[in-house]
Parts: C-alpha cells; structure tokens; sequence
C-alpha cells in the first residue's frame, strides 16, 4: 500500500502563503501610515500565526508498505528552520507496536521494533496533513502486520 500527502501539502503550503502575504499587507499599510499601535497589533497576530502554524507540525508523508520493508518518509510542510528530510525503514517482520494516536487536535504515529538489544522506539510522526481516510488505512494497514495479540491503539 502506498499513501502519500503530496497534493494536500501542496494546497496547504500555497494557502500558508496567501494567508501570510494577506496578514503582511495590512502591517505595510498601518507602518506606512504611520498607526503605530495598529501595526504592532497586527504584526502579533502575524508572529501567533507563524508559532501556530509551527505548532501544528504538518508533514509531507509517503508511506509505503509493500514487499517486506515499511518505509515512511517525511518532512515539515512549511519549516524556517531547513527542511529536516526524516525516514524510517525496517522489515514488517520486526514491528513490535504501532499506535496512531489522537494528540490534542491531530494524529500522532507511534512505531516500536524489535532488535537484538530490545525494543526501539521511533520517533512520533505527526500525520496532522493527512485526510481521515488516509490515517484510517495506515491505522489498518498496521494492524494487519502486527501479531494479533497486540492491537493497534487508537
């Protein structure tokens, strides 16, 4: 199965944009009108957008598990600070625990593996881009490559 998030990150970064562009015009105007006060207003309102925006962690995300090896890679859709390209990949034989779980407002993902020294943990991967059907059939698509006594969390 193949998922990616390629489009919709697309929409999301273009209406980032022009949500940012239109926030920016009003802050010009009041500055070159000389309304202080006004433009220090709206230029917060600009920075709790950005921090937000920040906060909400959207990924790009391909997932992808056909043949015998998992691959995730992902990526933040709007980022400041460079693009921090990620990727997890491992054999489906060696999931240990999978749980896609409700963080506040968005989707986390939760991967554990076995190795000869234990149980590794991934770090979470922010599905928050992703549509509900799309979390739906990754939810699914992991419950099937668990062993059954453990079930996918929700």
């Amino acid at each position: 199965m193949e998922i990616s998030n390629q489009k919709r990150s697309r929409l999301i970064k273009r209406g980032f944009f022009l949500i940012a562009v239109l926030l920016l015009l009003p802050i010009l105007f009041f500055v070159w009108k000389e309304m202080d006060l006004v433009a220090l207003i709206n230029g917060g309102v600009f920075l709790l957008f950005i921090i937000g925006f920040q906060f909400m962690g959207l990924n790009y995300v391909h997932y992808q598990s056909d043949g015998e090896v998992l691959q995730i890679r992902y990526y933040p859709i709007i980022s400041f600070f460079g693009k921090e390209y990620s990727s997890i990949e491992f054999n489906k034989k060696r999931l240990f625990k999978a749980v896609v779980e409700r963080s506040f407002l968005f989707h986390e993902l939760h991967l554990e593996i076995k190795t000869r020294e234990g149980i590794a943990e991934y770090p979470e991967v922010s599905l928050a881009a992703l549509s509900s059907a799309d979390i739906e059939a990754i939810r699914n698509d992991l419950s099937k490559m668990l062993p059954e006594k453990r079930q996918l969390g929700q």
